[in-house]
């Protein structure tokens, strides 16, 4: 399809597609004539979508199996995942600094204004 688009296009259009068709209609079906030839091509693609062929699978074996499995994560590094081994983004790699000025475990955090009288 190089052929039929732009050099600096990376996708083709419905009208360059058709071209593409005409083309390499006769190549696919050496027997027939060209306008043959397109009505045959044209109903092998008709109603199907693209596929991904080729595309790479994750592999999860040997020692990507073991890096990718966030139980075993010691350290720092376990307060990057929650518990279901998602990551956790930000969060899981900066320390934010509560700035509130309560400490971590206070559980009134937040009612001091409620209990002086004004």
């Amino acid at each position: 399809f190089c052929s039929f688009r732009g050099k600096t296009a990376r996708v083709i259009n419905y009208e360059e597609f058709k071209k593409a068709l005409e083309e390499l209609a006769p190549k696919r079906f050496k027997d027939k004539s060209k306008e043959e030839a397109y009505e045959a091509i044209c109903q092998l693609v008709a109603g199907k979508e693209p596929i991904n062929v080729g595309v790479t699978k994750a592999k999860t074996v040997g020692a990507v199996e073991r890096l990718t499995d966030t139980s075993k994560y010691t350290g720092s590094h376990k307060e990057r995942f929650d518990e279901s081994g998602k990551g956790k983004g930000k969060s899981g790699r900066e320390n934010i600094v509560d700035t509130s000025g309560y400490v971590s475990a206070y559980k009134n955090a937040g009612t001091y204004d409620s209990k002086v009288k004004k």
